[in-house]
């Protein structure tokens, strides 16, 4: 039976600020570098009067995956939180004009929070690190849910960041059962190694009960195992009742093919910035997965997408950039 949709999203519905700072700057600011720090109001326009903004893009992990797919022609859907303000009609409006379905009508928020927005700082080694403010996205509840389009997706996939929060996690719970109740698929990304430990318990349930693919790192799958180093958590991932996939920076990803871990390596690029890495590795590989590739060969396009998208500022390519990989 064809489905509606290929692949539908639910994650942190944010605009992305991106800057350039030095490494003394986040010293200097008590920010700890290459991780997602949340933030509140006061403190993100604290670093607003400290940046200059480079450029401005509607971001979030899960919208970026699916606007990645959307431009390969996959048949997309979009569920997050936006209020009706500058920053959520910016965000409304990118995901339309990128032919993703989000229905403006029913996203907008009316209460007093503003639209989420991560201020992306970038150091001189292209290493990002993010200061969320998440204001209204945080508060995703099943009242924000399609049900229909959930059960009529080929795959669900969640972003593991908008797990925090009770109404979320009862939306989480809510999408997974619709989405297998209409015969689909689960992927779930694990998005940060602080979000794992705050939630490890309930990831690995929720891995054991109903998701079909984990996409992670290596930082994000040791403090989801609970291990020291990357071959151990991988060999404690085995036990996991689904496809898990590891990407492990310079070196590609590892991904267990046939009974065994194999490591599909990438090209080495000079890197701008690394901010939608793990987000258009994901968009590679499950377009390939989509595509009929085995896995190996969806993990070469991915690779090829992520390598892409850390010579670029920002969090994604544009829909000429990832065509022009297909060729490759």
């Amino acid at each position: 039976m064809t489905k509606s949709f290929q692949v539908v999203g639910i994650g942190n519905a944010i605009i992305d600020i991106l800057a350039y700072v030095s490494d003394d700057f986040l010293v200097k600011n008590q920010i700890k570098k290459g991780v997602m720090n949340l933030i509140n109001s006061e403190r993100s326009n604290e670093l607003f009067r400290k940046i200059s903004i480079t450029k401005k893009v509607a971001g979030g992990s899960a919208a970026n995956t699916i606007v990645g797919l959307s431009q390969l022609g996959i048949k997309t859907s979009y569920f997050g939180k936006v209020s009706n303000d500058e920053f959520g009609k910016f965000f409304a409006d990118d995901l339309n004009s990128n032919n993703v379905e989000f229905d403006v009508s029913e996203k907008f928020d009316s209460s007093n929070l503003s639209t989420g927005h991560c201020i992306v700082l970038v150091t001189p080694d292209g290493e990002r690190t993010m200061n969320t403010y998440l204001g209204v996205t945080e508060f995703l509840s099943k009242d924000d849910l399609n049900l229909n389009i959930l059960q009529n997706c080929a795959w669900l996939y969640l972003e593991g960041y908008r797990y925090d929060g009770m109404d979320s996690q009862k939306a989480f719970e809510i999408a997974i059962n619709h989405s297998k109740k209409g015969g689909g698929k689960v992927a779930l990304s694990l998005s940060d190694p602080f979000c794992v430990q705050r939630h490890r318990t309930e990831f690995i349930n929720i891995i054991n009960k109903g998701v079909d693919l984990v996409f992670c790192n290596e930082k994000e799958l040791i403090s989801l195992t609970d291990q020291t180093d990357l071959y151990a958590a991988l060999n404690s991932s085995s036990y996991f009742p689904c496809k898990v996939i590891c990407t492990v920076a310079e070196r590609g990803v590892y991904i267990k093919h046939k009974g065994s871990w194999i490591n599909i390596p990438t090209k080495n690029v000079e890197i701008k910035d690394t901010t939608g890495a793990g987000d258009l590795f994901a968009t590679g590989f499950l377009y390939g997965m989509l595509s009929g590739n085995e896995d190996p060969v969806s993990c070469e396009f991915a690779n090829k997408c992520a390598g892409e998208v850390i010579r670029t500022l920002g969090c994604r390519l544009d829909k000429k950039q990832l065509l022009g990989l297909l060729q490759k």
